[in-house]
């Protein structure tokens, strides 16, 4: 049976570690590299949140395929298909929203990203894609 994955990924190292695991768990498959660009994040740097331009968005978009060369740069894709895929919206919304876009059927995320380090055991995202994806979800530690 041929699988489609579709692994989260915001550069962070959990992220990462569940692209790797997706990688070792799912050989000779379609795996579907998918960034969410978020424009309510703010980055510590900054007060507060900057215009939503194309300039901006371009920027993201720049952003999202130097993610993906970093993230794809140490790990074994031998007998992968990698397709990458950027949307811009709420992570989970659009990680969801992907499912169908992108054919996939199964996600694999990481137990945390980039968002709030106090947040307990699974990241507010994770739990959000748990609860609404309409396919297989693997929460990676």
């Amino acid at each position: 049976m041929s699988r489609s994955i579709l692994v989260a990924h915001d550069g962070s190292a959990h992220a990462q570690a569940a692209l790797e695991y997706a990688l070792e768990t799912f050989p000779d498959t379609r795996l579907v590299l998918f960034h969410a660009i978020d424009p309510f994040e703010l980055m510590p740097e900054e007060d507060r949140l900057p215009p939503l331009t194309e300039e901006w968005l371009a920027d993201q978009h720049d952003a999202a395929t130097t993610l993906f060369e970093d993230a794809l740069e140490d790990v074994d894709t031998e007998g992968v298909t990698i397709e990458t895929e950027t949307e811009v919206g709420s992570p989970a919304q659009t990680i969801v929203a992907a499912v169908e876009e992108t054919g996939v059927d199964g996600i694999v995320v990481g137990s945390r990203g980039r968002g709030n380090v106090a947040e307990a055991r699974v990241g507010s995202t994770a739990e959000l894609v748990v609860k609404r994806a309409s396919v297989p979800v693997t929460v990676v530690r």
